[in-house]
């Protein structure tokens, strides 16, 4: 009798870094700091389905250290930190600008591959700031 194969797939990293490049305006118009390099960690334990994730950074700010709370909903990891924070951003022209960062969600495929981000940035949160592919991988 012949073996039988095994389509494993790998499970994702119980913990793990990253960083995701917000580059276009979903609302409102797009700020010149544009592209935002945001670096984000999260620590999932599989077999509860329950954890955390982690704003690090966000652009020239390295000290943001926002918790995100997992939003609960089926089939993906999704991660909202709700309050408001200030940072400091470098412009592409070198200079520094104070924004309000609202409701930072990230979106992650259970596999942890496919990975999404957006922020609500401004006075007013008015300007919705997102990856590339928000809303197009099916998360």
């Amino acid at each position: 009798m012949p073996a039988l194969s095994s389509n494993t797939v790998s499970s994702p990293p119980a913990t793990a870094t990253f960083g995701l490049s917000l580059s276009k305006a979903i609302e409102g118009t797009a700020p010149a700091f544009l592209p935002l390099d945001v670096k984000f960690s999260y620590n999932w334990d599989f077999s509860k389905n329950e954890g955390y994730a982690t704003v690090l950074s966000i652009g020239s700010n390295h000290t943001v250290n926002q918790q995100m709370f997992p939003m609960g909903i089926g089939g993906k990891l999704a991660f909202m930190a709700r309050e408001r924070f200030d940072v400091m951003i470098k412009t592409k022209e070198g200079k520094e600008e104070d924004v309000y960062a609202y409701r930072v969600i990230l979106n992650m495929a259970t596999n942890a591959v496919k990975k999404e981000a957006a922020i609500m940035v401004g006075t007013e949160g008015d300007v919705i700031i997102a990856t590339e592919n928000w809303g197009a991988v099916g998360l």
